[in-house]
């Protein structure tokens, strides 16, 4: 799905009061896009309002859906985007796993990425959503990726982002650790300008390793790193 396309797509859809899509949002769908498979059971994470798996389902491919988030808010309005569109969606309200158990699926797309902690608070992305209280930004991450296993199948794949306002040595340490990277693609992105009041802060948590950003031409260039992994 092209960039005019997606955001075509997405002004239908509801996002009031809760997380609205960023561009990390397209690049997960771009990048899932090639581990689509015939009759998939796919489960979005964190699934906001529903935009993932309505993309995916574009595609046609007699798949099934099983979306959950912590917020009921956001259970809410991704079943009254999704209901439009008739397709097999289990909506579910819940942490992580929770409203999953003892079930498996072949396609695993987490979208609950963090930042820092210190990131989350002077930045307007993260109003409506729970945020990872951590200073590295790593801990939802974690959580995610420590159960992932239980809900994969022999050849699943488990696609998630990690964004550089976030310590991403020690996010992709830990998942190499417990699973396989068989893909790894970096897109950048300039940081919004509603944030440079903040570069002082920002600046200090590049210094201390925290996070990482690059500069051109005075303009503040951030990350988003998107992995498949498969069980080791």
């Amino acid at each position: 799905m092209s960039l005019k396309n997606y955001e075509k797509y997405k002004k239908s859809f509801d996002f009031r009061g809760i997380f609205t899509p960023t561009l990390t949002s397209e690049l997960i769908i771009k990048f899932s896009e090639k581990y689509l498979l015939k009759n998939q059971r796919i489960l979005d994470l964190g699934c906001g309002g529903g935009i993932i798996s309505a993309s995916l389902y574009r595609k046609k491919l007699n798949q099934s859906f099983y979306l959950s988030d912590l917020d009921l808010l956001a259970v809410k309005r991704a079943k009254k985007n999704l209901e439009p569109i008739k397709a097999n969606f289990t909506i579910k309200q819940g942490n992580l796993f929770e409203p999953w158990k003892k079930q498996k699926f072949d396609l695993i797309i987490n979208d609950v990425s963090g930042v820092s902690s210190h990131v989350a608070k002077i930045s307007s992305w993260f109003k409506n959503v729970p945020i990872d209280n951590s200073i590295s930004g790593t801990n939802l991450l974690k959580r995610v990726v420590n159960k992932c296993e239980n809900y994969m199948n022999p050849n699943s794949v488990f696609i998630t982002p990690i964004i550089s306002l976030s310590n991403v040595k020690n996010a992709k340490n830990f998942l190499k650790k417990k699973l396989k990277i068989i893909s790894i693609k970096e897109f950048d992105w300039p940081l919004p300008q509603t944030m440079m009041s903040n570069i002082k802060v920002l600046e200090k948590l590049k210094k201390d390793k925290i996070i990482y950003f690059k500069k051109n031409f005075g303009i503040i260039i951030c990350s988003t790193i998107l992995i498949a992994a498969k069980k080791k």
